[in-house]
């Protein structure tokens, strides 16, 4: 039997065609997913996160009253192995109830004829505190868990009885490679005069907006931080992302193209 066909002397498609490239190119990409999937696995497990925590989670204190907390980081560093070379600690507040009269740097970041430049930023109008620190020269950077900086925090005087917070989520760190890693934060909770309800929050402003200005120099001492052993973070890369959707996107098109020949 001789297949029927269009005027233009063409044979009628049925779908089948285009059902078929569907077909074999989803088996493509199944295929490829398949088998980058390990890699990128990998590639995630070597990402790393930067947790960043009071010592207290959970405070106590009275109006007037003044406490030291010191602010742990803990970090295994980034993709490929590169530690942390640069920090800076951004602690929020509301200012009608607390006010941080001094950051101090820790050890953290120190190393073996290392130098670090640090800035302070204290906007307590705006409940706000910053202190930047960067390495010179980086080296290798700095991994594992200890101290990045001791604030000064003194309860005001007129502060009602409640629950106020002091959180550190805006936190960066940069590292001596090229991937940035992403940063964790725990808050503390000040409990003010017994206080166990929660007093109202502050809109602060974006830490960018705040005129810094740098200080000297501190020396590195000698001291470097140990190792903790902290688990890496797995994650779906980019990087598979946009090559899936890459494919499928290309997919796409073919299909479409056949379709209007």
């Amino acid at each position: 039997m001789t297949a029927a066909r269009c005027d233009d002397g063409t044979r009628p498609r049925d779908g089948s065609s285009d059902r078929n490239v569907v077909r074999g190119g989803l088996a493509v990409l199944f295929v490829f997913t398949l088998s980058v999937a390990p890699v990128a696995g990998t590639v995630a497990a070597i990402d790393q996160v930067a947790i960043v925590s009071p010592d207290r989670t959970q405070i106590e204190a009275a109006p007037g009253e003044t406490v030291e907390i010191d602010v742990t980081l803990r970090s295994q560093g980034g993709h490929g192995g590169g530690g942390i070379d640069a920090v800076t600690l951004v602690t929020q507040y509301h200012p009608d109830y607390l006010e941080i009269e001094g950051v101090d740097r820790g050890s953290w970041l120190e190393g073996p004829d290392a130098t670090i430049r640090t800035a302070e930023t204290l906007a307590d109008e705006r409940g706000t505190a910053l202190l930047e620190q960067r390495r010179e020269p980086a080296g290798d950077g700095a991994t594992g868990a200890g101290t990045v900086a001791t604030l000064t925090v003194r309860v005001a005087e007129d502060a009602p009885a409640g629950t106020t917070t002091l959180s550190f989520d805006e936190s960066a760190v940069e590292t001596t490679g090229d991937w940035p890693i992403a940063v964790v934060d725990d808050a503390a909770t000040i409990a003010i005069d017994g206080g166990t309800e929660p007093l109202e929050s502050f809109d602060h402003p974006d830490p960018d907006e705040l005129a810094r200005e740098p200080t000297p120099a501190s020396e590195g001492g000698n001291a470097s931080a140990a190792t903790d052993g902290s688990e890496p973070v797995p994650g779906f890369t980019a990087g598979l992302a946009i090559t899936v959707v890459t494919l499928g996107t290309a997919l796409l098109v073919v299909v479409a193209d056949r379709r209007g020949q």
